[in-house]
């Protein structure tokens, strides 16, 4: 860890947490906030005045001119929840704030409700999280590998296993070395045209790539500096040294806090963990972040979340 980087610049504790967002009309004032930070302005026609409807949970917003309404979670994760937001803000702050990631069970008596509304509280929140993670690329450095999730099982192990799902693994690294930014996405297959599509979804061409000898990654070499050379996990060798930390933190994060996954959701956990590795240095709270995210982040229904 930076030691010029207070562990707690990051955080709210909980008391902070309820002091800023404790009640209703605190989380709609912060939504506000993030959706109109320079006053209000109609969606639809870009007018500033509105009036207000009351009389639901939530007030309406409406403009005089075109007589449009919204509200302050029109557009977002939050949209058409019957859920107040107080508990959304606190699901949003335990997702935020445990570094391993929280389960829809312990969710679920953290914010008094039942497992099936934690369970797609849980989901959507990841799935702005993924929103967030593919808007930007990997540069300079970059280690890249595939890994297995799954269960023990039998037959075949590692490439061409039909027991466990296959991810690549791009991890951006800094002038001395160290893990910076992490990419990990579920793929079908370790063919070349299957690397090379991951490689420039997520990663800037002209980029080096240090992976394995594997003669897939030969195909990376139309857009990408390739450092290809034959590693040996048993040596001590340092190739792709961190690649592989952050591969077993995960397996281990899954394992510990999820107690596992299927190949149906493991995308959306991916997703969380590379979130949170990747804001880990950050000055700003990591809720705020997350919050953010909801708000910018498109509404989704139970169907397109594929739960």
């Amino acid at each position: 860890m930076n030691k010029y980087i207070d562990p707690r610049a990051n955080t709210y504790s909980l008391f902070e947490f309820q002091s800023k967002y404790g009640t209703e009309q605190d989380c709609e004032q912060a939504l506000f906030r993030l959706k109109w930070p320079d006053g209000f302005v109609c969606p639809k026609c870009g007018e500033r005045h509105f009036t207000i409807i009351h009389g639901r949970r939530l007030p309406l917003y409406q403009c005089p001119a075109c007589r449009h309404q919204t509200s302050v979670i029109t557009g977002t994760i939050m949209e058409n929840t019957k859920l107040p937001l107080a508990k959304w803000f606190l699901a949003l702050y335990f997702a935020a704030t445990n570094k391993d990631g929280i389960s829809a069970m312990a969710l679920t008596k953290y914010i008094d409700t039942t497992l099936k509304t934690a369970w797609i509280l849980l989901h959507k929140i990841r799935s702005a999280m993924g929103e967030r993670e593919n808007i930007y690329y990997l540069g300079g450095s970059v280690e890249m590998d595939e890994a297995f999730f799954g269960g023990k099982a039998e037959g075949k192990r590692g490439r061409g296993s039909e027991n466990k799902a296959e991810v690549a693994v791009a991890l951006q690294l800094d002038v001395s070395g160290r893990p910076q930014l992490l990419k990990m996405q579920v793929i079908p297959d370790a063919k070349g045209e299957t690397l090379l599509a991951f490689a420039e979804r997520n990663i800037m061409e002209g980029s080096t790539i240090h992976s394995d000898a594997f003669r897939s990654y030969g195909a990376l070499s139309k857009k990408y500096c390739c450092d290809m050379q034959k590693y040996e996990p048993k040596s001590k060798d340092e190739r792709l040294k961190w690649l592989h930390v952050m591969i077993s933190n995960i397996k281990a994060n899954i394992e510990g806090a999820y107690h596992g996954l299927g190949k149906r959701y493991l995308q959306c956990y991916l997703d969380e963990f590379c979130y949170r590795f990747n804001r880990r240095h950050s000055r700003k709270p990591v809720f705020d972040h997350l919050l953010e995210c909801s708000v910018w982040s498109p509404y989704k229904t139970v169907a397109e979340l594929g739960i």
